[in-house]
This record gives structure tokens, C-alpha cells and sequence, in this order.
């Protein structure tokens, strides 16, 4: 699906992919140095792009990370394109009655900038390497004040290398905290050591549970999402999954299909505490909320 999306049209004979090319081959997310060069910076992504069809700038990106929205607060995110670069992904992408599970994937389907952003971060971290990551982030931290960083609203922890660059950015920031959800277990559970400011949470479905007892122990906290009409199959899961996290003293923190929300919201009064508080229609955004990354 994310392969058609990315070779679908923004104008004519010129693809998603072809723009995002075009794009990285002219330098136009050269890490700035300041705020002039990224004025500079942005001058130059609108130039590329209105050189290929007038008004096609309105979708470039201006920069790799994206700032907060209503449900997360002032909250960064670094993306990455889902499916390609989630390894270990379980039915999230999969074509599902009212659309696929992956709520980036959704987010792709009707907003060519999202992907364009998430497919421009990967290929330059690919061909650009730890550099290019790091000195946006220094950007975003040292001259945008971000003080929590989050990976992956799409995308995932995709190769050992990448996983490296991620505690490696950590450990330079102490004082930004940045966390991650991730069905890549193996990955991280190869090389588990990582700063105290970099929280990894364990994401689990009715898929995947049985790696919780082979992996669960390299994760800070544990979240699980209740997907599908069939939550009464799940229930035992759902269960174990708990009475394993209070008793490694981890948190457990559940998430809904939101296309069944209200539904699942009546059939898991029992598990009420632990649903994260966003899906239970509770007024707080993710930075106020921080279950997720303390």
C-alpha cells in the first residue's frame, strides 16, 4: 500500500517519490546551523518544488521532525514511512474493514505531506547516515527548546544500526527525554542497554503476546492493543499480559482500534485504569499525560 501511495501522482509524469528525490539530490534538508539558514533552507524546498509545477510547495515538508498537534502537546516526532520500515509489524498495515489498522497509514492515504516527510527522513538517514540526524535534533532541541522527542508515529526500529543511532542521540541529549513504541523486540532485545532518557515501550496485540515472555524484560513498559468484534477471545491474553507487568514492575498501558473505540471502551470496563487516558476520551494531551515516557 505505502509502495502505491509513494508512486502515486503530484504532478503530471512526477510521483511522491520522484519529488522526494528530487529534493534530497538538491540539498533541501541540509541540516541548518541557525534560523537563517533554515529561512534560507525553506526558501530553497519552495523553489525545488514550484520548479516542478506551481503550488506543488504547499506538501514539502519544511523540516524532518514535525511539532506536537492537539492530541500529543509539545511533543516532537521523528517519522519514518510504515510498512517499509516496520519489520516485525503484525496486522497493522493490512487491509481491514474501514480501513487499515495503522493509524499512519491512514495519515498517508490523505496527506501526501506526511509521507513525503516520512520517505524524505528515509532516505536521507539511509544515505546520510547518523550526521543528518543528529544535527536536526540539534536544531529542534538547542534552537526549537524541544525537551521530548518521539520516534516513530510511523515507521519502527527497522535495523540494528538505526537502533544504534537511536541511544547514541539519546546520550547526547540527557536532557531531552525521547521514548518509542516498537514491535521490532528482537532489535532491541540484542543490545538492550540505553540511556536513562530514552524509554522503549514493549507493543503487543493478540499477535505477537507470546514474545512478552521472551523479551518483555528489555522494555520499560508494556502497551497493548485491542483490536477486531472479538474482545472476549482477547480477554485471557489481555490478562496475562497484566499480571506479568505487575509483576516485573513494569506499567501497562492499553490502546484501541479506533474504529471500535466506544465498543471496546463498554467491553473493558475491568481494565478502565489502565487504558490510556487519550482513548478513554479523557481532556489531557500526551505531554501532560507522560505515562507513556516516565
Amino acid at each position: 500500500m505505502i509502495l502505491r501511495l509513494l508512486l502515486r501522482e503530484v504532478a503530471p509524469g512526477i510521483t511522491l517519490r520522484d519529488l522526494a528525490w528530487r529534493l534530497y539530490w538538491e540539498g533541501a534538508y541540509a541540516p541548518p546551523r541557525s534560523e537563517a539558514q533554515f529561512k534560507m533552507l525553506v526558501g530553497l524546498q519552495r523553489r525545488i518544488a514550484e520548479s516542478v509545477v506551481r503550488g506543488l510547495s504547499r506538501i514539502v515538508p519544511r523540516m524532518p521532525y514535525s511539532q506536537g498537534n492537539r492530541k500529543t502537546g509539545n511533543i516532537w516526532s521523528f517519522d519514518l514511512p510504515p510498512i517499509l520500515t516496520c519489520p516485525y509489524a503484525t496486522f497493522c498495515g493490512r487491509p481491514q474493514r474501514g480501513g487499515p489498522i495503522c493509524y499512519d497509514v491512514n495519515t498517508a492515504r490523505y496527506s501526501p505531506q506526511h509521507l513525503l516527510r516520512e520517505y524524505i527522513n528515509y532516505i536521507h538517514l539511509v544515505r546520510q547516515g547518523y550526521q543528518w540526524l543528529a544535527d536536526w535534533t540539534k536544531f529542534v532541541v538547542e534552537l526549537r527548546g524541544a525537551k521530548i522527542v518521539r520516534f516513530h508515529v510511523g515507521g519502527d526500529v527497522f535495523a540494528d544500526w538505526y537502533w544504534q543511532y537511536i541511544k547514541r542521540l539519546a546520550a547526547e541529549h540527557p536532557q531531552v527525554v525521547f521514548y518509542l513504541y516498537t514491535r521490532s523486540f528482537p532489535i532491541v532485545a540484542a543490545s538492550p542497554d540505553r540511556p536513562k532518557n530514552l524509554k522503549v515501550l514493549m507493543s503487543l496485540d493478540a499477535t505477537n503476546h507470546a514474545a512478552l515472555r521472551t523479551y518483555g524484560q528489555h522494555f520499560d513498559h508494556i502497551t497493548y492493543l485491542v483490536v477486531g468484534p472479538n474482545v472476549d477471545a482477547q480477554l485471557p491474553k489481555l490478562a496475562e499480559t497484566l499480571q506479568w507487568a505487575q509483576q516485573h514492575g513494569k506499567r501497562l498501558i492499553i490502546f484501541l482500534q479506533h474504529t471500535r473505540r466506544q465498543q471496546l471502551l463498554q467491553k473493558l470496563k475491568a481494565y478502565e485504569k489502565y487504558i490510556c487516558p487519550q482513548e478513554a476520551g479523557k481532556n489531557v494531551t500526551c505531554d501532560k499525560c507522560r505515562l507513556c515516557f516516565t
